[in-house]
């Protein structure tokens, strides 16, 4: 009974006293403190907050103040009415919020860093991923994705799926790169496939005003939230990816499903053709 009390937002020491006054009926400051094991000092506060709220009552009497509990059924009525404050609150701060954020010392553009270390921080960064409201700009490696933590990227690529955040990426040339390029339709994505000699270990996301870094192999990651910084990146990207759109034309007319496209022969082809 305690604890459901607490639950109602009375501290541990009122849910005792509220009980033990329920249980004793009127009382005087001594006994209810002695009931409840709490000081009598501290009896008299939490009296005088349990009036506040409407559960204890008190009158004096031959001399002295006695505090009787409320018919429990004022619980309901005091939540009620705590209820609807909060619904006043909430309708008021959704009136003055607009006039707080132009108050916000916080400039577009200004740099924020947040690291991530362990499969755990690092799955937290591609979660962030997630949030992003714009099309996902990526350079990364399938390979190490899911040697990383099998299960895990399949499950996120049908998530971001659903959130209609769509991907534009660059891949090394490998099979797996290929297969996951078959999905781009399905995925809402759109792959370039460039020679190997240009893969990477880490993944980088550039969305939003954030550029997403996560190193796979030395398991940490970051997420450097700037929107200059990001704009940046975004050039760089679109200025490669006019390159890459070449290299994709050039390796879609030579590529053979069926070939097993081990990292020798990804380079050979690379030297072959590309270079």
């Amino acid at each position: 009974m305690l604890q459901e009390l607490v639950k109602f937002g009375l501290s541990d020491k009122e849910a005792r006293i509220y009980l033990a006054l329920l249980e004793m009926g009127p009382s005087s400051v001594t006994d209810v403190a002695k009931k409840a094991k709490v000081t009598r000092t501290n009896a008299y506060h939490l009296l005088s907050a349990l009036e506040l709220r409407g559960l204890v009552n008190s009158h004096e009497e031959k001399s002295k103040i006695i505090y009787s509990a409320e018919n429990p059924a004022r619980i309901e009525q005091m939540l009620r009415v705590e209820i609807e404050e909060k619904k006043r609150q909430l309708d008021e701060a959704v009136k003055i919020i607009p006039e707080l954020k132009t108050l916000y010392n916080d400039p577009e553009g200004k740099l924020k860093v947040r690291f991530y270390e362990g499969v755990e921080g690092i799955i937290s960064a591609y979660e962030d991923t997630l949030t992003a409201k714009t099309p996902i700009l990526g350079f990364a490696s399938v390979e190490h994705q899911h040697a990383f933590y099998p299960g895990y990227f399949p499950e996120y690529y049908k998530r971001r799926t659903l959130k209609e955040i769509p991907v534009k990426c660059m891949l090394a040339y490998t099979k797996e790169s290929f297969r996951i390029k078959s999905l781009d339709a399905k995925q809402i994505r759109k792959t370039y496939i460039i020679p190997a000699k240009y893969s990477i270990s880490p993944e980088i996301n550039i969305y939003d005003d954030k550029i997403a870094i996560m190193s796979l192999k030395e398991k940490f990651g970051v997420i450097i939230q700037s929107k200059e910084v990001a704009d940046a990146f975004g050039k760089m990207f679109e200025l490669a990816c006019e390159r890459a759109k070449e290299y994709d034309a050039k390796i879609g007319k030579t590529y053979d499903p069926k070939l097993d496209i081990s990292k020798e022969y990804a380079g050979k082809l690379t030297n072959e053709y590309w270079t």
